[in-house]
């Protein structure tokens, strides 16, 4: 019995670090909230004559796919939220849906060279502006360093299960 128990958990602990380092292999973000049902009453401030702050939170990018974050205000609501990257060398736009605190997200998929990627915004007084930001595009690690990475971590999870 005692020979049964010590094999399940070598087993276990050879097992384990490969489902996680499996499971962390490319993380799949979520896609942005559909759009409501309801319409949004248009706000349109008086005298707005200023364009939308924006400000891009997302600091990094890794190949693949992305959830690029940006955050917007205005005093009027927004009728024009976009992002532009170039994509299998065409220009991609992506629309921006908004999160919660002015914050908008954009689901995008970038990989090298491409680098840049502009936001543009414009209010309900036709106000508009754009900006962007240059990326270092992090490489997608390959399937045989995550499980090379997995392997050099059973030592030290057998070490860690047997509590020495």
């Amino acid at each position: 019995m005692k020979t049964v128990v010590v094999s399940v958990l070598l087993l276990m602990a050879l097992l384990l670090p490969l489902a996680a380092s499996y499971a962390s292999a490319q993380s799949i973000p979520l896609p942005p909230p559909s759009p409501s049902n309801s319409a949004e009453e248009p706000r349109v401030a008086p005298n707005d004559r200023a364009p939308p702050k924006i400000e891009i939170l997302t600091t990094e990018l890794d190949e693949g796919k992305n959830v690029f974050r940006v955050k917007i205000t205005d005093d009027s609501s927004l009728q024009v939220r976009q992002v532009k990257f170039v994509q299998n060398g065409q220009l991609a736009t992506a629309g921006l849906f908004r999160d919660q605190n002015d914050v908008y997200k954009a689901l995008i998929d970038i990989h090298s060279p491409s680098r840049v990627i502009e936001v543009t915004a414009g209010d309900a007084n036709g106000n508009t502006d754009s900006t962007f930001r240059e990326y270092d595009i992090k490489p997608a690690p390959d399937l045989l360093s995550q499980i090379m990475n997995a392997l050099a971590q059973i030592p030290h999870t057998i070490q860690n299960m047997l509590g020495r």
